[in-house]
């Protein structure tokens, strides 16, 4: 069996963010602040204030370097919790939050829900 390549070699673990043209690198925590970060995201007790407190640790440099760039808050909060859910829950979680976070702002998602409601009623009544 061959010796498996040294991981360092080719696995970035931090986060790499774009926002206007620069990309915002956010360092991998280590596994004991990632198992922290794992209870955090579930933690359905934790305050406007805290998450806050969360996201200004997470981003670390890469928010004073937000903040220098002139980045929107809004902005810098939306990557703080991209990499909170990237780091203490998963990739793709974190990809999702990127991507679409903002879709409730243009989509009523209660009005899709009941939609489909009305839809499933009235196709059961035509059965």
């Amino acid at each position: 069996m061959a010796a498996l390549r040294d991981l360092s070699e080719f696995y970035d673990p931090d986060l790499s963010l774009p926002i206007g043209g620069v990309i915002y690198k956010v360092k991998s925590p280590g596994i004991t602040e990632a198992d922290r970060l794992r209870l955090l995201i579930i933690d359905e007790t934790l305050s406007a204030a805290d998450e806050y407190d969360e996201i200004i640790k997470i981003l670390g440099p890469a928010r004073e370097q937000m903040a220098r760039n002139g980045v929107a808050d809004t902005m810098a909060m939306h990557a703080g919790r991209t990499a909170l859910l990237h780091f203490g829950g998963s990739p793709s979680m974190g990809r999702a939050n990127w991507q679409f976070a903002q879709l409730a702002d243009f989509v009523d998602i209660q009005a899709l829900l009941d939609s489909k409601a009305d839809d499933e009623a009235e196709a059961s009544h035509a059965d």
